[in-house]
């Protein structure tokens, strides 16, 4: 197989959220920072015979999983903090979509199930930085549904 010419970088991806489990979802792309990809595991379970030296496995279902949604902490209304903060605080389902190559025409999409907030990082201070601040927010989801 020859190297492939099709590498990128997550730098311009897009994501959204979704609040209530239906409807149209909201682009935080401008105030978002980054997402931490889930790691999808099934359930296994093994057995051992004196017959082998090796095991027989089995494969079960899916683990839930965790997805963080690190976002820039700003007191605007209309932005990722306001709206994430509020679906934890009232135990709002939320789903979020994302697209690592960006949001134009033909990428793939990658939307976790509809799910609830269960940490909320809230925003620190130090005054001896002059850095943004990044809050995330961590919803225990079930499934993510990709889309090519």
């Amino acid at each position: 197989m020859a190297q492939t010419t099709g590498a990128m970088n997550g730098a311009a991806f897009f994501i959204s959220m979704q609040t209530g489990g239906t409807g149209l979802y909201t682009d935080i792309s401008g105030s978002s920072q980054s997402i931490e990809m889930p790691e999808l595991e099934r359930f296994t379970g093994d057995a051992y015979t004196p017959d082998s030296d090796t095991g027989i496995v089995v494969f079960g279902k899916q683990k839930p999983f965790d997805l963080t949604v690190n976002v820039i902490y700003t007191e605007a209304l209309a932005e990722a903090w306001n709206d994430l903060e509020d679906a934890y605080r009232n135990k709002t389902l939320v789903s979020i979509k994302w697209q690592p190559a960006g949001s134009s025409g033909g990428n793939d999409t990658y939307a976790t199930n509809a799910a609830r907030i269960y940490k909320m990082q809230l925003p620190n201070g130090d005054a001896s930085n002059s850095d943004v601040i990044v809050c995330s927010f961590t919803l225990k989801c079930t499934t993510v549904t990709i889309t090519p």
